[in-house]
């Protein structure tokens, strides 16, 4: 049966990716266990979710192709903003995949703390989307 992690390496493999740099963690334990199903994208494992952004950056320099990287939730999404901030300031196409971890209902932001995580997100990305649920 295939699981929402197929489906989005399917997707990714039909625009053309073929090699997706990220560092393991709970939040993309779907996608990891997709990539041992195909064989069409490539995992690079780096040793931290910076070197990630900051290698699917050089992808996107020197193949003329998106770059892709993958992070966990939380402190893993948040260490590929150096990586993105680079991307988005030599205007090179990059795309980050990020996990979340399964929760009853969407929380409401708390205070500045919400205000700020919201924030930095949107400060390094030129397009920024939250996938709740899949697409009907």
């Amino acid at each position: 049966m295939a699981t929402c992690g197929d489906f989005l390496l399917e997707r990714l493999a039909r625009w053309g990716v073929r090699r997706i740099y990220g560092y393991p963690g709970d939040g993309i334990n779907g996608i990891l266990g997709a990539f041992g199903r195909q064989d069409r994208i490539e995992f690079v494992q780096t040793r931290h979710e910076e070197m990630a952004a900051f290698m699917a950056c050089g992808h996107a320099k020197f193949t003329d192709e998106a770059g892709v990287c993958l992070a966990t939730s939380g402190p893993g999404a948040i260490h590929l903003l150096n990586g993105l901030y680079d991307a988005k300031l030599d205007h090179q196409p990059v795309v980050a995949i990020v996990g979340q971890q399964q929760r009853a209902r969407e929380p409401r932001p708390a205070g500045r703390a919400g205000a700020a995580a919201g924030e930095t997100g949107q400060s390094a990305a030129r397009l920024q989307r939250a996938v709740g649920t899949p697409a009907g």
